[in-house]
Order: structure tokens, then sequence, then C-alpha cells
């Protein structure tokens, strides 16, 4: 590579401009202009290379007990907790929380858990294992014009003229 191409691939990167394209334009391979701009600290996805690099900040203090962390000299994220334990402290004591509406019932709550489908155990054991004397009391309920206490969403759904969707022709799985 002359001294002509690297201060073209110089220009040409603080520019902006991704490793094929000035490949392709200087006639080089892609590797030898990533390796060339990876020594000259022109690396990375295309940016403005006239300001310096943002520092990583390096925590020095555990987030939890306030101990200091050993942090070794290695690549990746640098370490927020002294030890698991701490780590699981913190989350015990800061947890975060999902709202949900459940399938069953209809009822807003807050889990932990980020797929939470019901409220309680009752009311997913009434949803998933629905029975035809179940059925039978919603029909009773319906013929003596009774509201409806903790119906599952699709019974309700059928009550207001809403049809189960069926499946799409490309979700349709094929043997």
């Amino acid at each position: 590579m002359t001294n002509e191409q690297q201060e073209k691939i110089i220009e040409l990167r603080k520019l902006g401009i991704g490793y094929r394209s000035i490949a392709t334009a200087m006639d080089l391979s892609r590797d030898s202009v990533r390796n060339f701009c990876k020594s000259r600290g022109l690396d990375g996805f295309g940016q403005d290379y006239s300001k310096p690099k943002p520092e990583k900040v390096i925590r020095e203090h555990c987030k939890n007990c306030g101990k200091r962390i050993n942090q070794k000299k290695l690549k990746g994220r640098p370490k927020t907790y002294c030890s698991i334990e701490c780590k699981r402290d913190w989350e015990h004591k800061n947890p975060i929380i999902y709202q949900h509406g459940c399938y069953y019932c209809g009822t807003k709550f807050e889990n932990k858990s980020k797929s939470g489908n019901y409220c309680c155990r009752r009311c997913y054991i009434r949803d998933r294992f629905w029975r035809d004397e179940d059925i039978e009391d919603v029909i009773k309920h319906l013929k003596e014009r009774r509201p409806l206490q903790n119906v599952p969403i699709w019974i309700k759904d059928l009550m207001a003229g809403k049809e189960a969707q069926e499946p799409d022709e490309d979700s349709k799985e094929y043997d």
C-alpha cells in the first residue's frame, strides 16, 4: 500500500465511509483497509474521528454494598457488583415491576415477570381447564339475564359476537 493510498484511506474514513466502499474504490481488499484503519485508530462504524473517543466509565465501588471492586484488565463489560450475592441482593431490594392484564378475569396486576398472564393460580386453572358444567352455568346466567363474574375473555368475546380468528395460511405448519 502506497503513502498516497494510506492518506486517501484516512481521508475517506474520517468522512465516515465504510471499509468495503473504500476497498472497492481503491482496488484493495476489505481486510487490508480494515487492518490499516484499526492500526490508526479509525476502526468501528463510520463516525466523527475529530472528537476523542469517550472513556468507559469504570465503577470502583459495588453498586449494592459500596465495597471496592477488584477490576481486572479484561475486555468486555466492567463489573458493577463485588459478588453475585451483592447482585442478587440489589435485584431483590430494587425489583422491576411489570403491568399485566389477567387473561381470565381481565383485572390489572403487577408482576416481576415480563410475561405474566394470570393474576392468580385460580384464574389460570379456571381458564385452562374450563368444564362443560361451567358452560351450563354461563348459559343459565344468560337466560336469566344476570351478569357473569369471572368468565374467560374468549367466552366474553363469543357473547359479544366476536368469532375466534383462524390462523393465517402463512402461520400454518406444513408436515
